[in-house]
């Protein structure tokens, strides 16, 4: 394609496409420009991204850019042009460096450690050198200043990371029929979210032009299986999933639970979640008198107790009286909840939906004891 500009009051001249020398230099452009921004990704809105590395060691090889969204989705991002014969070896590569990741930082804590160090001693990351997670967050395009919303982005990338989500953005300088088919039907029929991203680069007289396409939003919009973005939801929306994906047993437990929180929350939150969840408000817990959520039913299934937005002199209180019962006592990680290893202060506890079903009547006695 050509592109035919002209400056104010001067002839129209031609633009011809430029080809990239290195996918260094698409790389750079990505981390220093933020030029994924400037596309629209997901289907319902623009995508704001935000670059939390470059070439960070996945465990099997080195990611070009790993970046979050505002919702906490954890993004890879690949460039791959024109020297790459095999556009469905990539597929596979990507695929590799996300089973990588979930099996190296299963424990968050080590996800965060080795992101601040790489960062301060790579070269290529020069404008992230020394900042840790929660800096680069409040520090970047996404707005967040207040304490709560990093938290709940680190949250959410918590759980991510612990479930093994991740999204992938492959950067191509063109691409074959056949591998877009490959990356709609994966996007239509099954949980992975891939976005080829394909940018043409014109470059004239010092100004540079890149015009991006897209290819897999649609089968994303087509698909019924995922969700992008924030979705809102009415409680009684909620109770209705909470019904459809909970067993008899389970929805008859959520029920009772359910009851006892309406009948003693200061505040009832709804969260936005892909299945929709529910977060009880008691302002005698919460600090600095900002409400927030310390529990959140899911309901996909899960219970989290948020301990970071407890006050301080509740959180070991309200740990050991979890503990009291041997089948609330362990994280997702299998490691005992008291510890000396376990900071409080960072733990988002996950219980699963057997774990809080069965022993209701135990945790409504706790919230009862110190609301």
């Amino acid at each position: 394609m050509t592109i035919i500009a002209r400056k104010d009051g001067e002839k129209f001249e031609n633009i011809e496409k430029t080809d990239f020398d290195l996918e260094k230099k698409l790389q750079k452009l990505i981390l220093d420009d933020q030029i994924m921004n400037k596309i629209k990704l997901g289907f319902e809105g623009d995508t704001t991204l935000v670059t939390l590395s470059r070439e960070l060691e996945s465990g099997s090889g080195y990611i070009d850019v790993l970046a979050i969204d505002e919702d906490g989705s954890i993004y890879i991002i690949e460039t791959k042009l024109r020297k790459n014969p095999d556009r469905r070896e990539i597929l596979a590569q990507i695929m590799d460096y996300a089973g990588a990741m979930w099996d190296r930082f299963r424990d968050f804590n080590k996800f965060e450690e080795e992101l601040q160090r790489h960062n301060l001693t790579s070269k290529d990351n020069q404008i992230l050198s020394g900042k840790s997670l929660s800096k680069i967050i409040s520090d970047s395009t996404l707005g967040f200043t207040d304490k709560e919303d990093t938290d709940n982005i680190i949250k959410k990338m918590k759980e991510n990371f612990i479930s093994g989500e991740f999204k992938f953005i492959v950067v191509f300088d063109e691409l074959d029929s056949k591998l877009i088919n490959t990356i709609n039907y994966l996007n239509e029929k099954s949980p992975i979210v891939i976005y080829a991203v394909t940018y043409e680069y014109y470059s004239d007289n010092n100004l540079e032009i890149l015009i991006p396409s897209v290819h897999g939003r649609d089968a994303e919009l087509r698909s019924t299986k995922k969700s992008s973005g924030r979705t809102s939801w009415t409680l009684k929306e909620i109770e209705q999933n909470f019904e459809e994906k909970l067993s008899n047993h389970e929805f008859k437990m959520f029920k009772k639970f359910y009851k006892f929180l309406n009948e003693n929350v200061d505040t009832m939150r709804k969260g936005k979640s892909k299945a929709g969840s529910i977060g009880p408000v008691f302002n005698k817990l919460c600090p600095d008198g900002i409400p927030r959520s310390f529990l959140t039913l899911d309901a996909g299934g899960s219970m989290t107790i948020n301990y970071p937005w407890l006050k301080p002199e509740y959180r070991k209180k309200i740990a050991e009286s979890f503990s009291e019962n041997p089948k609330l006592k362990i994280d997702y990680k299998s490691r005992p909840l008291l510890n000396s290893d376990v900071d409080l202060e960072k733990e988002y506890l996950k219980y699963s939906r057997d774990q809080w079903s069965d022993n209701v009547d135990s945790i409504i006695e706790i919230i009862r004891k110190f609301i």
